[in-house]
């Protein structure tokens, strides 16, 4: 796919991304990648990796954004969207994103 075709894809994408990242601009800490579950949908979900149970258990603490944006506010998750499937938590002392070995899906 050539460069445009691929940033066209892109933008005709969504991601679901939590409120402290998309409004607090937190730093994306967590990210997975699951079956989409609505039309447009990536699979990507975006947390900051502060949430708890009780925050992430509220649907108004999560948006639904173009993934594109969330590539232009945080580049750093860019070396990942190839991924079909999995999880990755920021690492600081590698300064990068490891795959979480025992993350399992909700599908």
């Amino acid at each position: 796919m050539n460069a445009f075709a691929q940033a066209l894809s892109a933008a005709l994408q969504y991601a679901i991304v939590s409120r402290q990242v998309s409004d607090e601009g937190e730093f994306v800490g967590f990210l997975y990648r699951e079956e989409p579950a609505f039309e447009h949908d990536s699979g990507w979900r975006f947390f900051s990796g502060a949430e708890d149970d009780e925050y992430a258990d509220n649907p108004d603490h999560f948006i639904t954004a173009p993934l594109s944006d969330v590539l232009n506010t945080h580049p750093e998750v860019a070396p990942l969207m190839s991924q079909t499937q999995g999880a990755w938590e920021w690492h600081d002392e590698q300064q990068q994103f490891v795959a979480v070995a025992d993350w399992q899906g909700q599908n």
